[in-house]
């Protein structure tokens, strides 16, 4: 549009030479600086229009870039976010599988602690079983060690030492000796010395 203005106002410049140069000069004159004012009212109009579309222009490209901007920002935060569900997804999965892992342990113990229990129970129906003939043999053996030796032993004492009370004689003697500081050869022969040979 301004090119096809452009050879307009190339025209007119020649139609004015024309002019110049013919009889009829002032009246041509007159009419082509009309026609040239005119012109350049249109140059001028165009112009002003052409700037009033850049500054539109401008702030389309503006709006366009801080919208873009935004969006940039908005990305960010996004793929931000995703990689924060991400890792914790990724967490999750790590502590399933450790649950998981403990979980064959403790169902391992838990089935071994079962095997265990029921061994016991089986050994436990057993030895009930027999300490029915184990425990009046038991009896009957502590009695008659007590009828030939005579001694009352402590069970309740500490377990180095040998304690006791030996009737066998007049009068009641206590048995009271350290495992800990004689040999079992002593310990022993003194026992044996304490019975009698007396039938």
């Amino acid at each position: 549009m301004l090119r096809e203005q452009m050879n307009e106002y190339l025209e007119v410049s020649r139609e004015i030479v024309k002019v110049m140069v013919s009889d009829t000069a002032a009246g041509a004159l007159k009419k082509s600086l009309d026609r040239q004012e005119a012109m350049i009212d249109s140059l001028l109009d165009t112009e002003t229009k052409a700037s009033q579309l850049i500054r539109a222009l401008m702030s389309v490209e503006e709006q366009v870039a801080h919208t873009l901007l935004d969006t940039e920002e908005e990305k960010q935060k996004t793929l931000t976010k995703l990689q924060k569900i991400e890792k914790e997804l990724r967490d999750a999965c790590e502590k399933n599988a450790s649950m998981e892992t403990n979980y064959k342990f403790l169902k391992k113990d838990m089935d071994d602690l079962k095997e265990m229990e029921e061994e016991i129970a089986y050994l436990d129906k057993e030895s009930n079983e027999d300490t029915t003939v184990i425990i009046p043999s038991a009896l009957y053996l502590a009695k008659l060690f007590h009828n030939v030796t005579k001694i009352d032993w402590d069970y309740n004492c500490d377990s180095t030492l040998i304690k006791g009370i030996h009737y066998g004689g007049e009068i009641a003697q206590p048995i009271s000796i350290d495992s800990t500081q004689h040999s079992r050869i002593f310990i022993c022969d003194y026992l044996w010395s304490l019975l009698s040979t007396d039938w």
